[in-house]
């Protein structure tokens, strides 16, 4: 989404990181800072919004601008610093005992793999390549 956001352009990126506050005064008496601001949280709002399916959109619509949408999904998907550490143990743990199953498919084993270190990667834990090829390897070696 953060890529979607800056192809959009360097201010719709940003709105998401800060509160936007609708100016009380008339339209016609806004600064063209205010202007562009509001048009950036508009296109934000606009982008999230479309991205999100309708159990987020729920949890969402209450919301006035696009930092508060933006806040509401890290909150959702990557959860309060509890939530994420026990996501990491998590996967982890699935990633340390990650083996080939019995009569799966080399795709598929490395599909569930891909998934795992993703995740990882998402959460800030980064898995390196040279890691992912000896565990292909152990997971293999034991099939």
């Amino acid at each position: 989404m953060s890529i979607f956001l800056n192809f959009l352009g360097n201010r719709v990126a940003k709105v998401i990181s800060k509160l936007f506050v609708y100016p009380e005064s008339d339209e016609d008496s806004w600064s063209e800072i205010t202007i562009k601001e509001y048009n950036a949280n508009s296109k934000a709002y606009y982008a999230l919004l479309q991205a999100l399916n309708n159990n987020d959109i729920s949890m969402v619509i209450n919301c006035t601008c696009a930092h508060d949408i933006w806040q509401v999904l890290v909150i959702i998907h990557e959860g309060i610093t509890q939530v994420k550490k026990a996501k990491i143990d998590l996967l982890s743990s699935q990633y340390d005992r990650f083996t080939m199953f019995d009569e799966e498919f080399i795709d598929d084993m490395l599909t569930r793999l891909t998934i795992i270190t993703n995740a990882l990667i998402f959460l800030d834990k980064p898995i390196n390549n040279n890691q992912k090829v000896h565990k292909i390897i152990k997971a293999l070696s034991k099939a």
